[in-house]
């Protein structure tokens, strides 16, 4: 599910006003709707696309390696 028209205007003019100072912007939202007991989500960005989806598979690569690390502490603290 996605955010309301309005809350997506909101964040599209965020990512304009950050691409007044970087190359490329990339934002994913999320939020829970109690009511409807489901997380509505939105992204959009601007700029280099290449530049933010390089970036983008860093931090995942990243993330990937520091959960492998913590599961190897873990492991080895058991």
């Amino acid at each position: 599910m996605t955010i309301s028209d309005e809350d997506q205007k909101l964040v599209r003019e965020m990512v304009g006003k950050l691409l007044e100072h970087y190359d490329s912007v990339q934002i994913f939202v999320t939020r829970q709707n109690g009511e409807k007991q489901v997380t509505e989500s939105f992204e959009t960005g601007g700029g280099n696309f290449f530049a933010h989806m390089g970036q983008i598979h860093e931090w995942c690569s990243i993330q990937d390696q520091f959960q492998r690390e913590y599961a190897r502490k873990k492991d080895s603290e058991e």
